[in-house]
Parts: C-alpha cells; structure tokens; sequence
C-alpha cells in the first residue's frame, strides 16, 4: 500500500480521532521504515562530556563507590544511592523523596529524627528523579549538554554542579551534623582521612595528584592561585560522581532495537501507540527527539501534593511547609514561570513511577488521563497561566491502553546498576541489603556472596596496542542478547561491531581500526562496551598508527 507524503500522513493520522484503536490490527499503520521516517526517529546520540571530564573509568569506579558510600552524609545514613535505587529505575519509587534519618528503601521507608538535634526530618517537597540518562539532558537549545538543566526547576546546569547539591540539603544527606556552609568542606575533610578513597582519587585524577605533589601554582585561577592542598577536592568530588551517573544511558529498550531496524521489537499495538504519541495524542510536542524531551519548563497545572517549597527555615534547616511549589521560578524570577516545571525524559518511564513533580500521578495510567483532559487539576493555578498546548485530547479507552503500551517498551530491561559490596569507608552500602534480597528472590544463589560474585560477562582485545587491527574477544557465561560498539575518549560512537543473540562461550570479533563509514579511526585510546542481559562491561583499547 503507498501511503502520502510527510505533511500529508501527518495529516491523515490527525483524521483518524474518530477512529476506535481497539483493535491495532483493524488499523491501517504506515510501514515500519515509514514510520521511522515519518517521524524522524533516531538514536540516542554519543554523551556530551565537559572538557575536564571526559570518558574515564578510573573516576567512573571512583564515583560508583562515593555513590553508595554513607560518608557524603553528615550523619552517615544516608547515600546517593539511598533515594536512587536500581531496583525502582534509580529513583526510589516514593511519592516524595526521603533522606537523611530514614530507615528501610523505596516506598517502605520510613523518615525520623536527627541522631544530632533529635528535630523532626521532613520529606522532601518534590518527587525524587531518575539518574537514568541524566547525562543527555539538554540545554536551552534543547539538545544534550554537559552543561544540562538539572532538578525539576532546572537550578543546575551539568552533573558535576548538581551530584554535590545533596550534601548541602538537611533533608537528603546533610542532616543536623554539619551547617550548610561547611557541609562540602566536611566531607571532604572526611575522605581526605581515608586512605583508600585518597589513593583512588590521585589514581582518578592524576594532574591534579601531580599538582599536589610538586606544590605547582595554580596560574589560572586568578582569585587562588595558592596550590592544590589535596587531590580531594570540590572539583574532583564532582567530576567522579559525574564520572559514575553519566555512564548511566539506557539504550538498549525495545523502541531503540525498533530505531535500529528490527521491524519485531514492537508490538502491533506499541506501534499504533507511537503513532498517538507523535499526533492525536500531541505527547510529541514537549517529549520530543531520542531523549523525549524539548528540556522546556512549562505549567501543567500538577495538582501539589506534600510540603511543597519552604519559605523559610528554623535554626536547625528545617523548611517551614508552604503548601505551594512555585517551580523555575524560584530559580528565573521571572513571574511567566511561576508552577513552571521541567519537561523530563520518559526514558525509563515504566520503573519511576509515581510520576509528576510531586508524585501526584499514581501511575502511568493516570499520567494519560491527565493529559486527556487537558491537565490543570491544580485550582490555585489560574487558567490562563496554564501551558496552551494542554488541551482536551478526547483519546479512546483503546487508544489509552495503546499509547501506554508504547510508553513502557521506552524502558531498557537490559541495564544493571550493582550495588558494591564494600565501600572505603566500611559502612554499609546504601542499598546493598536490598540487592541481595532481589539476588536471593530471582534464586541466582543462596549464598549471597556467591550469587554476587556470578559468572558476567567480559571483554578483551589482543593485541593491545596494535597499530592497524585487533581482535576483540568477548566471554559469555550463558546465551544471550549482545551488543558490543566502540566509543573514542570523547564518548563518541565509532563503530557497531555487533548486535544479536550469541550461545554462551567465546566469540572473537575483528576490528580494522576504521569508524562506521570505513574512515581510518586516529591513534589514541578507544573503549569498547560489552551490553548482555544483566551486565555491562568496557575494555580498554590503544591504537598507535
């Protein structure tokens, strides 16, 4: 069947409201590659990477182990990987996030008081986000940007600004230990005094080790040229557990096998989803492009849920609830963007729930019904204030269930963030209690130091250096879906060097050091990733011409 052109698809799709989607089947869908084309559906792009950060894996495993490391918090009970939890899509599955003095994970945490002052810790106001692929959150052009808007109201920009914002913040790690002034320094201080995180830092970030060492005057920067005191610092801090949540890209859910050609990755009825998202449904409008999101702050009219923004705060940090979030424009002043909240990612969608700025949408479900009423639920917003892209949608009960469906085949099932077993400082691992008890669920092992250390998969090259070609081989434990691609020290993709499923054992995959295109790759260091079901892994590669 020939179908029309892009303008005159897009406008026969739009007609076809009246039409029931019950039955996908019953529906007259374009073809796979025309879809693909119809809506320009590419690939994630390469991570963007600042230039004092790039690819690394000695800071990646650095900012791993600080990640779930208690030390970052004043009253060492809390962790990053507290509220951003593998199992709930690294979020927490809560409706608002809660921190320091908590006890248990995800929904079943349970918030107390100070172990300093004994006062009262509230949650927090706003819903914890995903860490999933906040590496590709974009700018004010709205494509990806080491310099990303961060948080629901965009008050950062990068993840080396934002992974240090919890430390300073009583109701996520600060506490009652530290005041906010001196919170940064002190933990610092902290890890200075353990050796071992002080070797992994100079390992992690050599010139600044060499800085330390020779006492080198720090010629550009103006207000401090004094030298570096200690390898630990503000900086270093920042990039290694940027170093780690950048990392963290899931690419490999059904709808990216769907963008790479395989025609079965979705579903007749995810399909017919797609479609809704990119027309009647106008999902397309704000969640736009590979990482759907335009990056935009827009009011939805999200009824508030919770304490909302403190105005103010007693003597120990505590907000005084307001009841209301004003959203970017705490941060802007700029009153158009007042209850303004960022458009985010639905990558991931189907483990984060619940969903919105304060977790006010229960489930996916609810999200929809939103939208197809035009949102607004919030009667204190007026009116007029509310995005005028919000708007009656008028979607059938089958069209729901359709555009829901597409929703959840955005999640990549293939990703595993593990919970170290150990950290420096020898306190407990956020989270690690609760691995073990999915470990010991899925019966991978009783034992749980056994089931832990579980055949993975690996991969390696020979020779390494080589000056023209390598061979690259990878070891599987069992069969599998495999992905191997090659990345330069930018980030950048080079070379897909293998996509299917493989029998367990060894396979060896041949590289003639050219990119995608047959172009002759540069000498220089090159990673190549190893996805499988369940494990990552990256070798490194040197290729001298």
């Amino acid at each position: 069947m020939k179908y029309p052109g892009r303008s005159g698809l897009v406008g026969l799709l739009l007609c076809l409201g009246a039409v029931s989607f019950v039955a996908a089947q019953d529906l007259a869908l374009p073809g796979d590659g025309e879809i693909r084309i119809l809506f320009g559906l590419q690939p994630l792009p390469a991570v963007p990477y600042p230039p004092n950060n790039q690819f690394n894996l000695d800071r990646q495993e650095l900012g791993g182990l600080l990640f779930f490391d208690p030390i970052l918090s004043g009253e060492k009970d809390t962790a990053c990987g507290t509220c951003h939890i593998p199992k709930f899509g690294m979020a927490d599955g809560r409706q608002l996030g809660a921190g320091t003095s908590g006890t248990g994970f995800g929904p079943d945490r349970v918030l107390g008081f100070s172990k300093v002052t004994g006062d009262t810790v509230i949650a927090e106001a706003r819903h914890t986000m995903t860490i999933f692929n906040a590496g590709l959150n974009g700018d004010e052009t709205g494509q990806p940007s080491a310099k990303g808007f961060m948080l629901w109201d965009g008050k950062d920009r990068g993840m080396e600004a934002q992974s240090l914002r919890p430390i300073i913040v009583r109701v996520e790690l600060r506490g009652d230990q530290f005041k906010r002034e001196y919170a940064v320094d002190s933990v610092l201080t902290r890890l200075r005094d353990i050796p071992e995180y002080v070797e992994l830092f100079r390992r992690a970030f050599p010139m600044e080790a060499d800085s330390v060492d020779q006492q080198i005057i720090r010629h550009g920067c103006g207000w401090d040229p004094t030298p570096l005191q200690s390898v630990i610092s503000r900086s270093t801090l920042g990039r290694a557990l940027a170093a780690f949540e950048r990392e963290l890209v899931t690419d490999n859910s059904p709808y990216d096998r769907y963008v790479a050609g395989d025609d079965a990755a979705l579903s007749a009825e995810e399909k017919a989803g797609l479609v809704l998202f990119h027309t009647k449904a106008k999902c397309a409008i704000c969640h736009s492009g590979s990482m759907f999101t335009d990056s935009s702050f827009r009011v939805q009219g999200v009824e508030q849920i919770g304490p909302g923004q403190g105005l103010s705060s007693t003597q120990t940090g505590t907000p005084r609830p307001s009841g209301m979030d004003r959203g970017r424009f705490i941060t802007s002043g700029n009153t158009r963007d007042l209850f303004a909240f960022r458009t985010v990612s639905l990558r991931q969608i189907g483990e984060t729930a619940p969903y919105m700025h304060d977790g006010a949408l229960e489930t996916l479900a609810d999200v929809i019904d939103f939208y197809d009423r035009g949102g607004g639920d919030e009667g204190t917003i007026p009116e007029d204030q509310i995005d005028e892209e919000l708007v009656p949608l008028g979607l059938t009960p089958g069209e729901k269930a359709q555009l829901e469906a597409f929703l959840l085949a955005l999640t990549d099932e293939t990703i595993e963030v593990l919970v170290p077993e150990r950290v420096p400082s020898d306190l407990p691992p956020a989270g690690l209690e609760l691995q073990q008890d999915m470990i010991a669920a899925l019966s991978v092992n009783s034992a749980t130091d056994q089931a832990l250390s579980a055949p993975v998969a690996e991969v390696s090259g020979f020779p390494n250096p080589f000056n023209a070609e390598t061979n690259i081989t990878i070891a599987l434990p069992q069969s599998g879906e495999v992905e191997l691609v090659l990345f330069d020290l930018l980030g950048r993709r080079v070379r897909h060097l293998a996509r299917g499923t493989y029998p367990a054992g060894d396979h060896v995959f041949h590289w003639n050091g050219r990119d995608d295109d047959e172009r002759l790759a540069a000498s220089g260091v090159y990673f190549v990733r190893l996805s499988t079901v369940g494990s990552r892994r990256t070798g490194r590669l040197t290729l001298l011409r």
